[in-house]
């Protein structure tokens, strides 16, 4: 018999593997619950300019997919977006949040989107096999848009090359996923004339989720998730309802961007989407805590009972 290694049982921490061993088995009905099933999540924040953390983050789903989760992923760039339009001295605007978008800043858009950061997601995740596809809502034309109409104080506001979901082809991501791919979505989207939009991308999000029926849509950023005060103090909201989501934002408690996330995960809960989560992505792992932990992490939005 050859022996190439040995091990001196004096030195195991037994009671360090004991711990791992238990993490496992806690995890356990959260695998089988979720096996097979789609999930969503949506990067965005600061997370998309630390490569560091961006990179924890990838590593997550590359676990989750390994232990038979089928997970799309979604991304924005609204910071990177606005750099490089400041770099190229093209004038950045928005109006009530959404970004006024001329031909100019649309290339800029594609430029980002395309050029930069899916292909950065995609050449990470593919690192650990042939796992994941990159793609646009203009592949396929699998995310059919028109542009977007907007009014304000009752003047019509032109958003440029903004786009308005009409239908989401789910057949073409569920080949996707049924061919044991990741798909890596920039949110962008097309008419029936070859017009390419920007589309925000956690209207995407539950765009996307409902139109597939996700067990869960998981929307990450840089703020932990919604906070409410109390006597000078902040307190963070761990479970909220649709009714009590919908209190809050008419009473401005929640408000600025943490609206069009919240928006999302109603509009999802309300098209067949079991639950939804606003997560901070800067903590390390929160996306394995909120599904594979009994305590979970972030704001948990859910249906009324």
């Amino acid at each position: 018999m050859i022996i190439d290694k040995y091990c001196d049982n004096e030195n195991i921490n037994n009671e360090l593997y004991q711990n791992k061993a238990e993490i496992l088995l806690e995890a356990l009905p959260y695998i089988k619950e979720y096996f097979n099933k789609i999930v969503i999540v949506k990067l965005g924040g600061a997370i998309m300019e630390d490569d560091a953390g961006l990179n924890n983050v990838l590593n997550d789903i590359v676990l989750m997919k390994y232990v038979g989760i089928k997970v799309i992923l979604l991304h924005g760039g609204g910071k990177q977006i606005t750099r490089l339009m400041e770099e190229k001295n093209i004038e950045v605007k928005f109006c009530e949040g959404l970004r006024i978008t001329d031909e100019k800043a649309i290339e800029v858009v594609k430029m980002v989107l395309l050029g930069e950061i899916n292909s950065k997601i995609v050449s990470f995740l593919n690192k650990h096999g042939k796992i994941a596809i990159g793609i646009s809502g203009n592949d396929a034309n699998f995310i059919e848009c028109s542009k977007k109409q907007f009014v304000k104080e009752g003047k019509d506001i032109d958003l440029g090359f903004v786009g308005e979901i009409i239908n989401i082809d789910s057949g073409f991501l569920n080949k996707l996923l049924d061919s044991d791919y990741i798909p890596v979505i920039a949110t962008l989207g097309s008419d029936k004339y070859g017009n390419i939009y920007n589309i925000n991308a956690d209207t995407c999000a539950c765009e996307i989720s409902s139109k597939l029926k996700a067990k869960k849509m998981i929307l990450l950023t840089d703020v932990d998730g919604i906070k409410i005060s109390e006597k000078n103090l902040q307190k963070f909201v761990s479970r909220l309802s649709i009714k009590g989501a919908i209190k809050l934002i008419k009473e401005n408690v929640i408000s600025k961007g943490m609206i069009p996330k919240v928006r999302a995960c109603i509009d999802a809960l309300n098209n067949g989407v079991e639950r939804t989560h606003i997560l901070n992505g800067n903590h390390p792992h929160s996306i394995l805590i909120e599904i594979f932990t009994d305590k979970g992490i972030g704001t948990m939005i859910v249906k009324d009972n």
